[in-house]
């Protein structure tokens, strides 16, 4: 395929995606009272996928783009996998739509029963493609990855709804891993401002978070898990 074409379609599916995460209200600003995430940091932007996984149209669009992903980047997954818990309805949403088995990996393993971490089809020699809600900085897929080599799969891409570009392309990477994003965090601003949904100040102040989360941190008064 024409690679100015691909890179176009590309650029259609991140800013599209991202003004649906604003018309469902998952985005929120608040550089006054920021968010705290999962790794004890905080944030001035808060994107809540589980939001639109009610939305029977986002859902529809996601896996209409996860699919034309696949085709632009020559993915050929054999089973679609979901990390416990965000990217399950993703991971099981996208597999249905290409017709193609869907297992789940697990954070830690039972107490009781199996102590399988990958839960569903058996995935050995398999190609697994991971789905994803979003990604920060890597830390948490490099379990599911873990777990998936274990169990005998292959894995060579991930796909995420949100990417935060906050490192996780690159550390995955590292690992051999390609990163897709249906969009990401600076696309979505810069969307919501020709949208007039952002007002510049509140661009502005992300944008001063994003460009050095540690100093915005200590800006803010607030302790940084680097």
């Amino acid at each position: 395929m024409n690679q100015n074409i691909t890179g176009q379609l590309l650029d259609r599916i991140k800013s599209t995606t991202a003004l649906l995460l604003w018309e469902t209200g998952a985005v929120k600003i608040d550089p006054e009272h920021p968010f705290k995430l999962t790794s004890g940091n905080y944030s001035p932007i808060y994107v809540n996928c589980r939001q639109v996984i009610s939305d029977p149209v986002f859902m529809g669009l996601f896996t209409s783009f996860g699919r034309l992903i696949c085709r632009l980047g020559r993915v050929v997954p054999d089973v679609i996998a979901g990390g416990e818990t965000a990217g399950m309805p993703f991971g099981a949403y996208l597999a249905q739509s290409m017709n193609l088995p869907f297992t789940y990996v697990r954070k830690a393993k039972k107490d009781h029963g199996l102590d399988n971490l990958v839960e569903g089809c058996d995935i050995r020699d398999k190609l697994v493609l991971l789905v994803e809600d979003l990604v920060t900085d890597g830390g948490s897929k490099l379990h599911f990855i873990d777990a998936i080599r274990a169990a005998g799969g292959e894995i060579e891409d991930i796909i995420v709804l949100f990417d935060r570009k906050q490192g996780g392309k690159q550390i995955l990477e590292k690992l051999g891993i390609e990163l897709h994003a249906m969009t990401d965090l600076r696309i979505t601003l810069e969307t919501a401002v020709k949208a007039e949904v952002l007002t510049q100040d509140q661009f502005d102040a992300v944008l001063e978070y994003l460009e050095d989360p540690k100093a915005w941190h200590e800006k803010m008064g607030l302790s940084y898990c680097g």
